[in-house]
């Protein structure tokens, strides 16, 4: 008893420290940003439908990651509800700004355990979304390229980006994927773990689409939003926002010390979309640039909060709809059960 209740005040200290953490990096992420925001030399010129659209592209974007992971739960062999695996991916996005990204398992895994689902299939899972998001959002980059060279003629590119589209294509096939599952050693942790050499083919092909249409929105979301600052940019310039939003998202990915890529991101849009903005914006493209990269920041730390605090209404309406059927049926249950005093044998 006393090894469970040490148990137990560790749990609590840990997740007492895990939201103070959060909550720190995520103040700080944001008040970085504000303070970008408000000593930038650009003048927005905001257009409320645009911004609007743009927050509406973001959060629409997040539902598809979310059940990419919900079939990879099922297919190796968990069987969490839609709505938990969604929660739960959404309520993960806050774990981003601390650094490392161990906060994200941490965060999802805490939130979906359970009697349906095992803790180290549930690390797995994670592990093989990410990989399926960021191999995907590879894709989309070489295929940008090929496009672009297509369409300017400039072919001499043409044999290595083909290589690379062929290369990360194959590296989130199953037969791969379990190989890379072998050789950083997840097997010896669990004995669940094995249910990954079942792993099937339909796997692969429900991700590739649900991570389309990801990056799709995703990169809609900051054309909508460079809209919304009063800047006309064309709809031929998303393919360039598409490739921008890919190729930073990948290169956070790959740096874990920084919190959500802070930076990087930032850097990457910024060259990237330079020529947009030297178009649109010839006097401050520079500003209009960054601008650009800290509204989007900020815009999309204000979704994922919504987002959470809605999910987690959500859950408590669910809980206390669930106690209260519970209620009732208990009281139904005790009414059925009670010996009627009518049928009472009296004394004489």
């Amino acid at each position: 008893m006393k090894k469970s209740r040490l148990v137990k005040h560790l749990v609590l200290l840990g997740q007492i420290v895990l939201i103070v953490l959060i909550v720190y990096f995520l103040g700080h992420s944001i008040e970085k940003a504000w303070n970008q925001f408000t000593n930038s030399e650009f003048q927005v010129q905001w257009s409320i439908p645009w911004l609007c659209a743009s927050f509406a592209a973001y959060a629409a974007c997040l539902v598809f990651p979310a059940s990419y992971w919900y079939c990879a739960l099922w297919h190796l062999g968990q069987k969490p509800t839609l709505y938990r695996s969604i929660r739960a991916h959404i309520v993960g996005h806050l774990g981003k700004y601390v650094p490392g990204k161990v906060c994200v398992v941490l965060l999802r895994t805490g939130c979906l355990r359970g009697r349906d689902v095992d803790t180290t299939v549930c690390v797995l899972s994670i592990f093989l979304e990410g990989l399926m998001q960021m191999a995907v959002g590879a894709m989309v980059v070489a295929a940008v390229l090929l496009w672009w060279m297509l369409d300017t003629g400039q072919k001499y590119l043409l044999p290595g980006v083909i290589v690379l589209f062929v290369g990360i294509l194959t590296a989130i096939t199953p037969p791969v994927f379990k190989r890379i599952v072998r050789f950083i050693g997840l097997r010896k942790f669990s004995s669940e773990i094995q249910k990954v050499d079942a792993l099937p083919w339909k796997t692969f092909l429900y991700g590739i689409p649900l991570m389309l249409m990801f990056w799709g929105l995703i990169s809609l979301s900051y054309w909508l939003l460079i809209r919304a600052m009063g800047i006309a940019v064309p709809v031929s310039a998303y393919p360039l926002c598409l490739a921008a939003i890919a190729c930073s998202m990948v290169a956070g990915f790959i740096f874990v010390a920084v919190p959500a890529g802070m930076g990087v991101r930032e850097m990457i849009i910024c060259m990237l979309m330079f020529p947009v903005f030297q178009q649109t914006c010839p006097e401050t493209p520079e500003a209009a640039a960054a601008m650009s990269v800290v509204l989007l920041r900020l815009s999309w730390i204000l979704v994922e909060m919504v987002w959470v605090a809605c999910v987690y209404w959500l859950r408590g309406k669910e809980l206390s709809e669930r106690d209260r059927t519970a209620t009732d049926c208990n009281a139904v249950t005790d009414h059925d059960t009670a010996t009627p005093t009518s049928h009472l044998p009296h004394e004489n």
